[in-house]
């Protein structure tokens, strides 16, 4: 299951994101990489702009943190 924080509920609508594009990205990223406190960052591709979708794996939940739209992927965080 798919959980969204209420600060990532908020970003959705401050950043015009629809959650289905979130989780279109973390079914089928284009990049994946591993960041602190156990936390995980997707990018995938829509148009000329990544979306960038950092989120924690809790038992067999994803856990969305937050979300924003990128120029570039940027591996470390």
């Amino acid at each position: 299951m798919i959980i969204f924080s209420s600060h990532s509920l908020l970003k959705l609508k401050q950043r015009d994101i629809s959650s289905q594009l979130v989780k279109k990205a973390l079914k089928l990223p284009d990049h994946q990489f591993s960041s602190y406190s156990d936390r995980k960052i997707v990018y995938k591709k829509f148009n000329n702009l990544y979306l960038r979708v950092i989120y924690k794996e809790k038992r067999n939940d994803i856990f969305v943190i937050t979300q924003h739209w990128a120029k570039r992927i940027k591996e470390k965080s």
